[in-house]
């Protein structure tokens, strides 16, 4: 059964309490919070799905946003934001669009959204049996083109720094990660080094991502003993080809 909805607002408003009630009249579970860093803690760990009415204060709230930021790349989360287009616009200074699930700019079909709310439950429900695929790299528009391509065979988080992967795997799991090699700050290989000491992640395997196809840098990679590596040049049928293959390897050396 799909995790209820965190339905996040400022205060009740008219359009709130519409909202609300059609969550009801469709049997969606939802749980409220307002607009604060305290409360969405409070509840994140019983929702994959966050539901966010950005009104016309939003741009007092930038701790709450860079919070909900935070959490879509460093847990399972997804986020709907509805508004008027100024509202949604601050919304996007803070929370890239790459990251935001659905937008709906006031007035919208509320029809429209309830669906849509319940297509995600639906798929929620199928992905929690999928593989779980964690995505390391700095590059958010990377990111976003990897998670698109995954996200209907596999289960995708995204983390876009070596600290916010580790950070997320000390409350998460992963049946794989998918690393970046070149990363700024903290290197991929600092990061697989991290990860091995650590008794929670030390068994996930790890693969590569690399720009660089040079021998070089290859045997650098390999010499690093990870499950595998990636080029970046890679496109989407034959990503989702070496995925499928490693985990029946898997499978079958288990």
């Amino acid at each position: 059964m799909a995790k209820p909805i965190l339905f996040i607002k400022k205060e009740d408003t008219f359009i709130v309490n519409t909202i609300k009630a059609q969550l009801d009249k469709n049997y969606y579970p939802f749980h409220e919070s307002g607009l604060s860093v305290g409360e969405i803690s409070s509840l994140k760990d019983a929702s994959t799905l966050m539901l966010l009415y950005a009104d016309d204060t939003i741009g007092e709230s930038r701790d709450a946003l860079v919070y909900i930021k935070d959490l879509l790349l460093e847990e399972e989360k997804e986020l709907i934001i509805c508004g008027g287009r100024n509202e949604l616009d601050e919304v996007e200074k803070i929370i890239p669009a790459e990251l935001i699930e659905g937008v709906y700019e006031r007035p919208f079909d509320m029809n429209k959204l309830m669906r849509n709310v319940g297509i995600f439950l639906d798929e929620q429900s199928l992905i929690q049996r999928k593989k779980m695929i964690l995505v390391v790299d700095d590059d958010p528009t990377y990111l976003k083109l990897v998670k698109e391509w995954l996200k209907d065979d596999y289960r995708v988080s995204m983390a876009n720094s070596g600290m916010q992967a580790i950070t997320w795997l000390a409350n998460n799991t992963a049946d794989l990660v998918l690393l970046d090699y070149e990363m700024p700050t903290i290197k991929g290989s600092k990061v697989l080094e991290m990860l091995k000491s650590e008794s929670s992640s030390s068994a996930i395997p790890v693969m590569f991502l690399t720009g660089k196809s040079d021998k070089e840098v290859i045997m650098e990679v390999l010499a690093l003993k990870p499950a595998g590596y990636i080029l970046k040049t890679i496109d989407r049928t034959s990503l989702l080809e070496t995925l499928d293959k490693f985990f029946v390897q898997q499978k079958y050396k288990n």
